[in-house]
């Protein structure tokens, strides 16, 4: 059976329950801090997950509210099929496959970015708290490679679904 691309996948019905549920999670733990926050948190970090910037403990709603604009931006493109960039001879099924291969795509990497921002702020609140000196060396390496991992094994598979049933010329 195929699926219509005005449906949206199990998986995708999944990857937006635990956007909306981490989403949620980063908020309230946000305001559960909020009051034994000191008045100056770290706003930045090196590579290396070392603090490297302060301001302000109105610095920790900043990943919040990124997520949420990501969130929102993300849920909005995944409704137009025409701001994928196919291929010029596309046929109308390779079309319809790429594009809920894309929709899964951004589905996963929405997820992705709000976990990560729900691990920021979590640990800037320990870093503030005096609790861990940093963000950890391996932040930064790890969510480069699930964030590029996740590009490459879609780019590749959107590939692999443009070339199915392709006619020759």
């Amino acid at each position: 059976m195929e699926t219509s691309t005005k449906e949206k996948t199990k998986l995708e019905k999944i990857l937006f329950v635990m956007s909306i549920f981490g989403l949620v999670a980063v908020f309230i733990y946000a305001m559960f801090i909020w009051s034994h926050l000191p008045e100056t948190i770290p706003r930045h970090f090196n590579f290396k997950g070392e603090p490297d910037g302060f301001g302000g403990k109105g610095y920790i709603l900043v990943l919040p509210f990124v997520g949420l604009g990501i969130f929102i931006f993300t849920t909005l493109l995944s409704q137009i099929p025409n701001a994928f960039n196919y291929p010029y001879n596309v046929t109308e099924e390779q079309k319809q496959r790429l594009y809920i291969n894309w929709r899964i795509y951004l589905s996963w990497l929405q997820t992705q970015m709000i976990y990560f921002f729900l691990y920021g702020v979590w640990r800037t609140a320990q870093v503030a708290f005096g609790k861990v000196d940093g963000l950890g060396i391996y932040t930064l390496p790890i969510f480069l490679l699930v964030v590029f991992g996740t590009t490459i094994y879609f780019t590749v598979r959107g590939k692999r679904l443009y070339g199915e049933n392709k006619i020759t010329r």
